[in-house]
């Protein structure tokens, strides 16, 4: 299933330990420009919200200072006092067994949870566990289901802060107004790796782009497309504009990209569009460790720390490979592409201003 839509990617900050400052007009402001083309009968496509945060999970106390989050474990969930068994995730919905009955859906509101956190900035590296527990459960928004698959839940999450009893949000606020959470089958580590993992597993905050590119259609669990895992990955080296594969974002608040992928049918679930945003540029080709092709970057001033840190993501010559000013660069190449991008060549002009169609 095709999707039309516009994407704006919200740069925060990279798996950020402590409490996170949330800036929602950018936000806000795609909401507003979603609304007025739909009003006006004008679908863009592939245009969505990036953002360079992974998890979005705000991590607060001064106990966890320097920490990261690494998953949720699937092993010492409780509801009611009473142990969860067999907790896992199926779809975008966690699931799990009490007295041999078989709970999901709001029917797992009040469970309690641990995370797994952890730093690597210190020898030994430090680990703690944080207890959460869940406070509400509702079913995702259709708007946000391109491929009219469901079976996806919004969990709104509270942490046990410094283990006080004082129990915080676990997520910012999104442009819904909400502060809820994806569940996906994987982990993500501090390099932007997807780990597939039998103990752990993540709640991505819908702030974040481990939530954000699994509501633009890309559900890592759904078949039919091809490898949707890979294209999910990639998905989130995209919004990050991190392309060098290497965990580190070059992005900014509020940064629009239009974003598109190759699927063969059923797809694309992102589509180019017929006509581009006035202004726009190509900018890369992107896979699970990067953006094996590159053509330039978000914003200038980042291009020559991708020169000194990855320079085969762009090299120019008669035997290169890694330059495409296009998707047919990349397709004559024979790269391995998961989704494509365009930018605006002037970002700063359109800084969180109202998209204009050409």
């Amino acid at each position: 299933m095709t999707r039309l839509g516009i994407i704006c990617v919200a740069a925060l900050c990279a798996l950020s330990c402590t409490a996170d400052v949330v800036e929602t007009s950018a936000d806000e402001q795609a909401s507003t420009v979603l609304q007025s083309r739909q009003q006006q009968g004008t679908q863009l496509q592939g245009m969505h919200q990036q953002g360079t945060q992974l998890q979005g999970t705000q991590l607060q106390g001064t106990q966890l200072q320097g920490m990261t989050m690494q998953g949720f474990q699937f092993a010492e969930a409780t509801l009611g006092g009473v142990a969860l068994v067999n907790l896992r995730v199926e779809g975008g919905e966690v699931v799990a067994e009490q007295d041999h009955v078989t709970l999901r859906g709001a029917s797992l509101i009040g469970a309690h949870l641990y995370a797994q956190v952890g730093s690597l900035e210190v020898d030994p590296p430090a680990t703690a566990l944080v207890e959460y527990r869940i406070t509400n459960i509702m079913t995702e928004d259709s708007k946000y289901d391109p491929t009219y698959t469901g079976s996806t839940f919004l969990y709104t999450l509270e942490q046990n802060v410094d283990n006080t009893d004082s129990w915080q949000p676990a997520c910012p606020v999104d442009f819904d107004g909400r502060r809820v959470a994806i569940p996906l089958a994987a982990t993500w580590n501090a390099y932007g790796d997807r780990v597939e993992s039998s103990s752990l597993f993540t709640f991505g905050c819908t702030t974040g782009v481990i939530a954000k590119c699994y509501r633009w259609g890309y559900r890592p669990w759904l078949t039919g497309y091809g490898d949707l895992a890979a294209v999910h990955w990639a998905c989130t080296r995209l919004a990050r504009a991190d392309y060098c594969g290497d965990g580190v974002p070059h992005t900014r608040d509020g940064t629009w990209v239009n974003v598109w992928d190759d699927l063969t049918g059923p797809g694309p679930i992102e589509a180019h569009g017929a006509r581009p945003l006035a202004g726009m540029s190509f900018e890369a080709g992107w896979n699970t460790d990067g953006a094996e092709c590159l053509s330039r970057t978000r914003w200038k001033s980042d291009m020559k720390q991708i020169q000194r840190t990855c320079p085969d993501r762009r090299m120019k010559s008669s035997r290169a490979k890694k330059f495409c000013d296009n998707v047919e660069d990349a397709r004559d190449h024979g790269l391995q592409v998961l989704l494509f991008n365009e930018s605006y060549d002037d970002p700063l002009h359109h800084h969180d201003a109202p998209l204009q169609h050409r």
